[in-house]
């Protein structure tokens, strides 16, 4: 009889497909449609970018609910809800000419649904299920989002040439995200024990973290040796230094999500081409995530964050110069790893400098920031087009601020009173994994 395959692998492929789903269909699909608002609605760029800024304001700031939902309903209920609340938006952009309905039935619609399925209850059931392995499998799920941009994006846009109709399009991710919600009905399980199995498959996770075969080499990235309560973590200049890289980070995907198919068109590009380049840029951010996460155990992410930094600023000045199918290629290239690189260091950041016991109260407040910024962007770029009918002051701009963060997490040190602790590679990642797994699992009212 040959040997099982534990559930937890299982689960996380459901995971991934549907992270896949709803990121790759709503919140990049998105970016396809924007361009065919203004040329058949008649909206202006900032009309139409209003609506992607009002979509991220309604995910990144509607964390709350979703977590009462999971504490109060279960993570399965919580993700099939969501699956119906987007499609919801979805069918309306379908049948809408109306910037209200847009604004009121579709965007926050489509925000929480995406919300409900994607990061909070994937990364809470990866932790359940995982342990020894959880980095590699938040990884892995990570990189899903990255393969659902470099897939969606090109295949939208084929769509929409062939067939002429964008509409078509809003079906589609309606269609998906209700696939998402009768997968996650088939195949989320809230526990192992809920199926009388173990973490990881194995018989007590004690065992196995003790056991010699999974120690790791002595650890060379430095890991908090206490819990730093929310209040003091934000009164230290190196929690506002990280929040200055983590936010430019997050601007500059925002940036290029809601205005670079438009600006790549703007500059002469066909528009299958243009968001061909955008389909690069998700798969070179998908390969960057899964290296940073590999590597973050061994390089201190402060450093890949940086780096990481580097790599958007120059991207976005290739951006502003792109006229050719070979520039266009090259600024995906260079624009998705640093992306790629951004996205997965700053929590590992956040976990290792202040500890993993108040990990959720202290990344809240970084959410609350990053989303905030980067719901203004759209607007602000889009008003900035309809000004000055060019991007380029406004990309300049992005670039300087990129470089005084660059500057910030050069600079960027543990906050004082933190000590290096043991000697496990693994021991920190465990313990910001465990943090994570109590903090997303809130007491369910029965």
């Amino acid at each position: 009889m040959g040997m099982r395959v534990y559930y937890g692998w299982k689960l996380l492929a459901a995971l991934g497909l549907i992270y896949f789903l709803s990121i790759g269909t709503v919140f990049y699909g998105l970016s396809v449609t924007l361009p065919e608002f203004v040329s058949s609605l008649g909206w202006s760029r900032s009309e139409a970018s209003a609506g992607f800024s009002i979509m991220t304001l309604a995910m990144g700031l509607s964390g709350p609910l979703v977590a009462y939902s999971i504490g109060r309903f279960g993570v399965r209920p919580a993700m099939v809800v969501g699956g119906v609340v987007a499609a919801f938006g979805a069918v309306n952009m379908y049948f809408t000419n109306d910037l209200w309905r847009y604004y009121i039935l579709v965007a926050p619609f489509l925000g929480v649904g995406v919300a409900m399925l994607s990061i909070l209850p994937g990364t809470q059931l990866i932790s359940n299920w995982f342990a020894r392995r959880r980095a590699l499998a938040i990884g892995l799920f990570m990189a899903s989002g990255g393969l659902g941009r470099a897939l969606v994006v090109p295949l939208f846009a084929l769509v929409i040439d062939a067939t002429g109709s964008w509409r078509l399009v809003w079906l589609i991710m309606a269609g998906s995200t209700l696939l998402c919600s009768l997968l996650a009905a088939w195949v989320v399980r809230e526990r192992p024990e809920d199926m009388g199995l173990a973490v990881d498959g194995t018989r007590r996770v004690a065992e196995a973290d003790t056991d010699p075969k999974t120690m790791g080499p002595e650890r060379k990235v430095f890991r908090s040796d206490r819990d730093w309560p929310a209040r003091e973590a934000l009164r230290t200049p190196a929690f506002w230094m990280l929040i200055a890289g983590s936010a430019t980070a997050v601007v500059g995907g925002a940036l290029v999500n809601s205005q670079a198919l438009l600006h790549l068109q703007d500059q002469g590009l066909d528009v299958v081409l243009a968001a061909t380049a955008l389909g690069v840029v998700g798969f070179v951010s998908m390969g960057g995530r899964l290296v940073s996460g590999a590597l973050g155990d061994h390089i201190e992410p402060r450093i890949l964050l940086a780096f990481g930094l580097v790599l958007i600023g120059v991207g976005l000045v290739i951006l502003n110069y792109t006229n050719s199918a070979f520039l266009a290629y090259v600024f995906a290239v260079v624009f998705g790893l640093g992306n790629g690189l951004a996205l997965v260091t700053t929590p590992a950041i956040l976990a290792n400098f202040f500890g993993s016991g108040h990990y959720a109260s202290i990344a809240a407040v970084r959410g609350i920031v990053t989303t905030l910024l980067s719901a203004a962007v759209p607007i602000g770029a889009g008003w900035f087009y309809d000004r000055f009918d060019t991007y380029g002051a406004f990309f300049w701009g992005y670039t300087g601020i990129a470089a005084l963060a660059i500057l910030s997490v050069a600079m960027l040190r543990p906050p004082g009173g933190a000590q290096r602790p043991t000697s496990r590679a693994g021991a920190g990642a465990e313990a910001a994994g465990s943090a994570m797994a109590t903090t997303m699992n809130p007491p369910r009212t029965r």
